[in-house]
């Protein structure tokens, strides 16, 4: 046990393993667990908060784990200072759970989150029942971005605070769902975005959607960024370049 924070209740929502899983669960009776099918990941989470008994929530996926002490750091800065989220950095981790690297935090700024960049790590984040469920809980419209939607949720209406210490571990490989179904994320994070108030002008939807969801219209883009910078001889080596790569 990693974590010495003395109150910790731990619930887990399977969707109906057919595995050893649930053999698994039985074998820990301070568990409270479901294991059932659900509408998606979103509507498990909700299902789980629901359960919860707690003033103080969070979630780990199937992948990932909390480093030793991030509970209690974590707790006492929602208590220290009365804000409703919490996050630090992370550590991620191979399939077999070796760091690969540590990331520190980015600072939080709402106006950044909203139009540039999800700085916040999902393992890595704690945050308050009454925060959460005035704002609505987890969207279940969302099958990428829920953890996203619900930080601009929170950090509209609510303090956010920055922890400078890896709170999680963060396990990517080629079968984790933010690799493998990758593509998924970029458009639920501009419609998140989107929704919110970000603009057509964000650089989340100019260098981050644009690229893959409408390749052309970010290749305009680029060339008139050159243009408008009068750099004209760039331009004719990306044109260049990409007119090669299209040759037979």
């Amino acid at each position: 046990m990693t974590q010495d924070y003395p109150r910790i209740e731990h619930i887990v929502v399977d969707a109906g393993s057919t595995d050893a899983t649930l053999d698994v669960l039985r074998s820990y009776e301070h568990l409270r667990w479901v294991s059932e099918p659900d509408r998606g990941q979103s509507h498990a989470l909700n299902k789980g908060f629901t359960m919860a008994g707690g003033e103080i929530l969070g979630w780990l996926n199937a992948d990932d784990v909390y480093l030793p002490g991030a509970i209690a750091a974590g707790v006492q800065v929602l208590r220290d200072t009365g804000c409703a989220l919490v996050y630090g950095g992370w550590k991620k981790l191979d399939e077999a759970g070796n760091v690969v690297r540590e990331i520190s935090p980015m600072p939080w700024d709402y106006k950044l989150e909203l139009e540039a960049r999800n700085g916040v790590s999902q393992p890595g984040t704690l945050f308050t029942r009454e925060a959460f469920e005035s704002v609505g809980g987890i969207d279940e419209s969302y099958r990428y971005a829920m953890d996203y939607e619900l930080w601009l949720k929170l950090g509209a209406r609510y303090e956010v605070k920055c922890i400078e210490m890896p709170l999680a571990g963060f396990r990517v490989h080629s079968t984790s769902k933010s690799v493998a179904e990758s593509a998924g994320f970029r458009a639920e994070t501009w419609r998140a975005a989107r929704s919110h108030g970000a603009g057509l002008r964000s650089p989340l939807f100019l260098d981050y959607y644009l690229p893959t969801e409408h390749p052309w219209a970010y290749r305009l883009l680029i060339a008139w960024r050159h243009l408008k910078r009068g750099e004209l001889r760039q331009l004719a080596v990306r044109t260049a370049s990409h007119l090669e790569r299209r040759s037979p």
